[in-house]
């Protein structure tokens, strides 16, 4: 069945099956990995330089980009959820992703961009591919 532009998570993840793992974007050849830990994504970039969000899982999605208020007191739980929140300190910026897809046993980990309002992210599915 094919879900035509609906953002509907697919898929309850909990914060212990990110914790340890590494991903890489399918496709691509930039290099940059994601890590995640029970409270952080870290993003490494191929020429060596790291960038540390914070995130948490949660069933409630942050559609609105104008509207988004990142939830601390959610960073570092063992919580599970349909949605990574993610926040961008720098930029200030709050992402939603839905988790369509999640499966550490094949190394595969698919979502989409559900907060609206942001620049330069295409259609917002990316497909990730766990590095071991």
């Amino acid at each position: 069945m094919a879900i035509a532009s609906t953002c509907v998570a697919q898929v309850t993840i909990s914060t212990s099956q990110l914790n340890g793992t590494k991903w890489k974007i399918k496709g691509t050849s930039s290099g940059s990995v994601y890590e995640y830990s029970t409270s952080q994504r870290i993003w490494h970039r191929n020429d060596g330089s790291s960038f540390t969000y914070l995130y948490y899982l949660t069933d409630t999605p942050i559609t609105s980009y104008e509207d988004s208020v990142f939830d601390y007191s959610k960073v570092g739980k063992q919580t599970s959820g349909r949605y990574i929140v993610t926040l961008n300190p720098k930029q200030k910026v709050v992402y939603c992703v839905s988790i369509q897809s999640f499966d550490k046993t094949k190394g595969m980990f698919i979502t989409k961009l559900v907060t609206k309002g942001l620049i330069g992210v295409g259609d917002g599915i990316s497909t990730y591919e766990m590095v071991k």
